[in-house]
């Protein structure tokens, strides 16, 4: 028969190692949960920034695209046409804005013909600049702004 052999002098080393390592390796999970919550974040931001910019380019293509087709917005007229500053106007998308201030006082040739292609007296353009902003985040923190410049034929004056 088998006698069992107590040893009482046992200092309990293999508790202390044991716990210092689950101490380390929660530590680590811990470290590696807040660093993938960041990441996370991180992208979902990038991701709302580049949706907030595809926005205000579309609203930079809406805004021009109206105003040649004279809708009601401009009250059924082309205000490129005429050389004046555009005033701020709600566009479809949310939070989306845009103007145009007029970058010349008179009518100038257009950039896109030499002399040669058309007189200067008969194809004259109005220049603008056009400023679309969108507005997103939290209490509409984040802006994205795109300025585009537009040359606009008219007719000249003989």
């Amino acid at each position: 028969m088998a006698q069992l052999i107590h040893k009482p002098k046992q200092q309990g080393a293999a508790l202390a190692v044991g716990l210092v390592l689950m101490t380390v390796l929660t530590t680590l999970a811990v470290t590696l949960m807040y660093n993938s919550a960041l990441d996370t974040k991180m992208s979902t931001a990038a991701a709302v920034k580049n949706a907030s910019v595809n926005a205000a380019l579309g609203g930079s293509d809406e805004f021009i695209y109206r105003a040649t087709r004279k809708d009601a917005m401009f009250g059924g007229v082309n205000p490129l046409t005429m050389n004046q500053d555009i005033a701020k106007k709600n566009l479809e998308g949310q939070k989306v804005t845009a103007e145009a201030e007029a970058l010349n006082a008179v009518p100038t040739n257009c950039p896109h013909f030499d002399r040669s292609d058309a007189s200067d007296s008969y194809i004259q353009c109005n220049r603008f600049e056009v400023k679309v902003d969108h507005k997103y985040g939290k209490r509409d923190q984040g802006n994205s702004q795109v300025v585009t410049s537009v040359a606009s034929q008219i007719p000249g004056v003989n």
